[in-house]
């Protein structure tokens, strides 16, 4: 039983630098095999991820400390402690959160763990595809409409 049980005060978290070399965030990953969950660490003036939707995985996020920015599309809203928020599967609205702050901004993520989830990151028009082996990211374009005839 003793495996099962993570202290989130004393584990070790995980550190993330980022290319531009500023400061590292972190995260506590305690997902199990049918749902993720993580904590994360933002420090001010970083985010949390490239702006994304997912296909099939319904994803949240608690805040517990601090303040964080939502950039939901083009639309941007202030998280503080005890915010939550939703994204459903198969919403196209894509998602990141920021530090805007001059403290870390500490919350909480988790979601469906779904081997056909497709995650869209559509400012870079990439797509990570969980159904291949491993998963794989996949650059895509988008077609020209059919010319008629």
């Amino acid at each position: 039983m003793d495996a099962r049980i993570t202290n989130i005060h004393s584990a070790q978290w995980t550190e993330h630098v980022r290319k531009s070399g500023q400061q590292p965030w972190f995260e506590l990953n305690v997902s199990g095999a049918h749902v993720g969950v993580r904590l994360e660490h933002i420090p001010p003036g970083e985010h949390s991820s490239v702006h994304h939707f997912h296909t099939l995985e319904e994803e949240h996020v608690l805040v517990l400390e601090g303040e964080g920015t939502l950039c939901w599309d083009d639309e941007q809203h202030v998280l503080k402690a005890g915010d939550h928020v939703c994204f459903p599967a198969g919403d196209t609205h894509a998602h990141h959160i920021e530090s805007r702050s001059l403290a870390y901004c500490k919350y909480l993520v988790f979601g469906e763990r779904c081997a056909g989830d497709v995650v869209v990151y559509p400012e870079r028009r990439v797509m990570y595809v969980k159904a291949l082996e491993g998963g794989k990211g996949v650059t895509y374009r988008e077609l020209p409409p059919p010319t008629s005839a």
